[in-house]
């Protein structure tokens, strides 16, 4: 499992956290998505072998959230 922390400036409320966390938790390999409104961070743990993180990226851009890798 690997550990990756995002940044996605335009989080901003509890509908962009629960947009973001709906929208990748349900990918294949990933096992936890937290998202933190304060902060504009996303975590997400997964498995490299079944999701990348530019898969990730992608996923966050589709749903509205263009992000970067600031950890991991």
């Amino acid at each position: 499992m690997r550990n990756v922390e995002l940044s996605a400036k335009d989080i901003s409320c509890n509908h962009c956290k629960m947009t973001i966390e709906n929208g990748i938790s349900g990918s294949v390999g990933v096992t936890s998505v937290q998202v933190d409104i304060d902060t504009k961070k996303v975590d997400v743990i997964f498995d490299e072998s079944k999701i990348t993180v530019d898969t990730l990226l992608g996923q966050l851009l589709e749903l509205g959230y263009p992000a970067e890798v600031t950890v991991g």
